[in-house]
Protein backbone atom coordinates (compact mmCIF):
# COMPACT_ATOMS: atom_id res chain seq x y z
CA UNK A 1 0.00 0.00 0.00
CA UNK A 2 2.72 2.29 1.13
CA UNK A 3 4.01 1.63 -2.64
CA UNK A 4 1.18 2.40 -4.22
CA UNK A 5 0.42 5.67 -2.17
CA UNK A 6 4.23 6.90 -3.18
CA UNK A 7 3.80 6.07 -6.67
CA UNK A 8 0.37 8.48 -6.41
CA UNK A 9 2.30 10.94 -4.60
CA UNK A 10 5.28 11.04 -7.36
CA UNK A 11 2.84 10.74 -10.13
CA UNK A 12 0.71 13.83 -8.47
CA UNK A 13 4.10 15.91 -8.12
CA UNK A 14 4.77 15.28 -11.99
CA UNK A 15 1.72 16.85 -12.60
CA UNK A 16 2.06 19.88 -9.94
CA UNK A 17 5.71 19.96 -11.21
CA UNK A 18 4.62 20.41 -15.26
CA UNK A 19 2.86 23.96 -15.10
CA UNK A 20 5.69 25.12 -12.99
CA UNK A 21 8.08 23.94 -15.88
CA UNK A 22 6.13 25.68 -18.59
CA UNK A 23 5.88 28.64 -16.27
CA UNK A 24 9.66 28.74 -16.38
CA UNK A 25 9.77 28.38 -20.23
CA UNK A 26 7.67 31.09 -20.66
CA UNK A 27 9.73 33.54 -18.53
CA UNK A 28 12.26 32.52 -20.00
CA UNK A 29 10.69 33.36 -23.75
CA UNK A 30 9.68 36.04 -22.30
CA UNK A 31 13.12 37.66 -20.93
CA UNK A 32 14.96 36.64 -24.55
CA UNK A 33 12.55 38.60 -26.41
CA UNK A 34 13.42 41.72 -24.41
CA UNK A 35 16.88 40.93 -24.63
CA UNK A 36 16.31 41.05 -28.23
CA UNK A 37 14.23 43.76 -28.61
CA UNK A 38 17.38 45.66 -26.14
CA UNK A 39 19.79 44.57 -28.49
CA UNK A 40 17.41 45.86 -31.74
CA UNK A 41 17.18 49.26 -30.26
CA UNK A 42 20.80 49.76 -29.52
CA UNK A 43 21.67 48.42 -32.52
CA UNK A 44 19.49 50.23 -34.62
CA UNK A 45 20.59 53.80 -32.61
CA UNK A 46 24.05 52.94 -32.40
CA UNK A 47 25.27 50.26 -34.77
CA UNK A 48 26.93 46.94 -33.46
CA UNK A 49 29.98 46.98 -33.10
CA UNK A 50 30.01 49.03 -29.43
CA UNK A 51 26.68 46.54 -28.09
CA UNK A 52 27.99 44.19 -25.33
CA UNK A 53 25.99 41.74 -23.93
CA UNK A 54 26.31 43.18 -20.36
CA UNK A 55 24.81 46.33 -22.19
CA UNK A 56 21.85 44.79 -23.78
CA UNK A 57 21.22 43.22 -20.57
CA UNK A 58 20.91 46.30 -19.07
CA UNK A 59 18.75 48.03 -21.73
CA UNK A 60 16.43 45.33 -20.83
CA UNK A 61 15.97 45.95 -17.80
CA UNK A 62 17.93 42.85 -16.26
CA UNK A 63 21.26 42.27 -15.00
CA UNK A 64 24.64 42.54 -16.82
CA UNK A 65 24.86 38.70 -17.16
CA UNK A 66 21.80 37.69 -18.14
CA UNK A 67 22.13 37.85 -22.14
CA UNK A 68 25.73 35.99 -21.63
CA UNK A 69 23.81 33.58 -19.77
CA UNK A 70 20.86 33.25 -22.09
CA UNK A 71 23.08 33.03 -25.49
CA UNK A 72 26.34 32.47 -24.31
CA UNK A 73 28.09 34.91 -27.00
CA UNK A 74 27.47 38.73 -28.85
CA UNK A 75 27.34 36.51 -32.31
CA UNK A 76 25.03 34.35 -31.13
CA UNK A 77 22.89 36.86 -29.98
CA UNK A 78 23.20 38.74 -33.07
CA UNK A 79 22.30 35.38 -35.17
CA UNK A 80 19.13 35.27 -33.01
CA UNK A 81 18.13 39.18 -33.82
CA UNK A 82 18.52 38.73 -37.62
CA UNK A 83 16.31 35.45 -37.15
CA UNK A 84 13.73 37.42 -35.52
CA UNK A 85 14.18 40.60 -38.07
CA UNK A 86 12.93 37.85 -40.58
CA UNK A 87 10.40 36.46 -39.35
CA UNK A 88 9.25 39.97 -38.58
CA UNK A 89 9.66 40.77 -42.37
CA UNK A 90 8.43 37.76 -44.08
CA UNK A 91 5.01 37.70 -41.29
CA UNK A 92 4.34 41.22 -42.79
CA UNK A 93 4.52 40.28 -46.62
CA UNK A 94 2.60 37.26 -45.33
CA UNK A 95 4.96 34.88 -47.43
CA UNK A 96 3.42 31.89 -46.34
CA UNK A 97 1.97 29.69 -49.11
CA UNK A 98 -1.18 31.84 -49.25
CA UNK A 99 -2.50 30.07 -52.71
CA UNK A 100 -2.68 33.45 -54.32
CA UNK A 101 -0.42 32.24 -57.09
CA UNK A 102 3.37 32.91 -57.69
CA UNK A 103 3.35 36.41 -58.83
CA UNK A 104 0.69 37.51 -55.99
CA UNK A 105 2.63 36.03 -53.30
CA UNK A 106 5.97 37.67 -54.59
CA UNK A 107 4.75 41.06 -54.89
CA UNK A 108 2.98 40.75 -51.56
CA UNK A 109 6.21 40.25 -50.12
CA UNK A 110 7.80 42.74 -51.45
CA UNK A 111 4.68 45.59 -50.70
CA UNK A 112 5.24 43.84 -47.38
CA UNK A 113 9.06 44.34 -47.41
CA UNK A 114 8.58 47.82 -48.57
CA UNK A 115 6.06 49.56 -47.31
CA UNK A 116 7.73 48.47 -43.70
CA UNK A 117 10.20 50.88 -44.35
CA UNK A 118 7.17 54.03 -43.52
CA UNK A 119 7.35 53.12 -40.29
CA UNK A 120 10.39 50.96 -39.76
CA UNK A 121 10.24 48.69 -36.55
CA UNK A 122 13.33 48.62 -34.44
CA UNK A 123 13.85 45.16 -35.53
CA UNK A 124 13.50 46.41 -39.11
CA UNK A 125 16.07 49.13 -38.57
CA UNK A 126 18.30 46.46 -36.98
CA UNK A 127 18.54 44.29 -39.73
CA UNK A 128 19.22 46.87 -42.30
CA UNK A 129 22.56 48.16 -39.95
CA UNK A 130 23.44 44.51 -39.42
CA UNK A 131 22.78 43.76 -43.15
CA UNK A 132 25.16 46.84 -44.42
CA UNK A 133 28.00 46.23 -41.83
CA UNK A 134 27.87 43.10 -42.95
CA UNK A 135 28.85 43.55 -46.34
CA UNK A 136 31.46 46.09 -45.16
CA UNK A 137 32.89 43.48 -43.38
CA UNK A 138 32.46 44.95 -39.75
CA UNK A 139 29.89 42.32 -38.71
CA UNK A 140 30.14 39.07 -36.88
CA UNK A 141 27.22 38.12 -38.76
CA UNK A 142 28.63 38.04 -42.02
CA UNK A 143 28.19 34.28 -42.52
CA UNK A 144 24.76 34.11 -40.82
CA UNK A 145 23.45 37.46 -43.28
CA UNK A 146 24.48 34.91 -46.06
CA UNK A 147 22.94 31.98 -44.49
CA UNK A 148 19.31 34.58 -44.34
CA UNK A 149 20.25 35.28 -48.15
CA UNK A 150 19.97 31.92 -49.16
CA UNK A 151 17.18 30.71 -47.09
CA UNK A 152 15.08 33.67 -48.84
CA UNK A 153 16.28 32.72 -52.48
CA UNK A 154 15.00 29.17 -51.89
CA UNK A 155 11.55 30.27 -50.72
CA UNK A 156 11.48 32.27 -53.42
CA UNK A 157 12.50 29.37 -56.12
CA UNK A 158 10.26 27.44 -54.39
CA UNK A 159 7.59 30.01 -55.02
CA UNK A 160 8.29 30.39 -58.86
CA UNK A 161 8.56 26.58 -58.99
CA UNK A 162 5.11 26.06 -57.89
CA UNK A 163 3.98 28.28 -60.00
CA UNK A 164 5.33 26.62 -63.16
CA UNK A 165 4.09 23.50 -61.53
CA UNK A 166 0.24 25.04 -61.58
CA UNK A 167 0.42 26.39 -64.57
CA UNK A 168 0.85 29.76 -63.95
CA UNK A 169 4.59 30.78 -65.01
CA UNK A 170 6.10 29.93 -68.16
CA UNK A 171 8.47 27.19 -67.91
CA UNK A 172 11.14 29.12 -69.95
CA UNK A 173 11.20 31.29 -66.55
CA UNK A 174 14.48 29.84 -64.13
CA UNK A 175 13.18 29.76 -60.63
CA UNK A 176 17.08 29.85 -59.10
CA UNK A 177 17.76 32.79 -61.36
CA UNK A 178 15.14 34.71 -60.45
CA UNK A 179 15.53 34.26 -57.08
CA UNK A 180 19.05 36.17 -56.83
CA UNK A 181 17.59 38.74 -58.79
CA UNK A 182 14.41 38.93 -56.56
CA UNK A 183 16.04 39.25 -53.08
CA UNK A 184 18.94 41.53 -54.79
CA UNK A 185 16.30 44.41 -56.02
CA UNK A 186 14.12 44.49 -52.64
CA UNK A 187 17.46 44.87 -50.68
CA UNK A 188 18.77 47.52 -53.08
CA UNK A 189 15.39 49.39 -52.07
CA UNK A 190 15.69 48.50 -48.41
CA UNK A 191 18.91 50.10 -48.51
CA UNK A 192 18.82 53.13 -50.80
CA UNK A 193 15.51 53.71 -47.99
CA UNK A 194 17.66 53.58 -45.21
CA UNK A 195 20.16 55.84 -46.17
CA UNK A 196 17.96 58.17 -47.73
CA UNK A 197 14.19 58.01 -46.50
CA UNK A 198 12.90 61.76 -47.03
CA UNK A 199 14.17 61.08 -50.52
CA UNK A 200 12.59 57.46 -51.26
CA UNK A 201 9.66 57.44 -52.72
CA UNK A 202 7.80 54.40 -51.34
CA UNK A 203 4.76 54.46 -53.44
CA UNK A 204 6.88 54.23 -56.80
CA UNK A 205 9.07 51.42 -55.64
CA UNK A 206 6.04 49.53 -54.51
CA UNK A 207 4.22 49.80 -57.96
CA UNK A 208 7.75 49.34 -60.01
CA UNK A 209 8.74 46.23 -58.13
CA UNK A 210 5.41 44.76 -58.40
CA UNK A 211 5.67 45.73 -62.46
CA UNK A 212 9.09 44.10 -62.96
CA UNK A 213 8.19 40.67 -60.80
CA UNK A 214 5.34 40.27 -63.34
CA UNK A 215 7.15 41.12 -66.40
CA UNK A 216 10.39 38.70 -65.16
CA UNK A 217 7.52 35.66 -64.46
CA UNK A 218 6.27 36.38 -67.91
CA UNK A 219 9.05 36.51 -70.02
CA UNK A 220 9.57 32.72 -70.77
Amino acid sequence: MSTHDEDRTGGAGALREAPARRTQAERRARAESALIAAAARLIAEHGSTGVTLARVGEEAGFSRGLATHYFGSKAALLARLQEAALAEAMASAAPARSGAGAAEELCGFARGCLEGVRNPTDLGRAFVVLGAEALAGASELTGAVAELDARTRAWTAEVVGQGQRDGEVPPGVDPVAFAPAFVGLLKGLVVQAAAAPEAFDVGAAVAESERWIRLALTAG
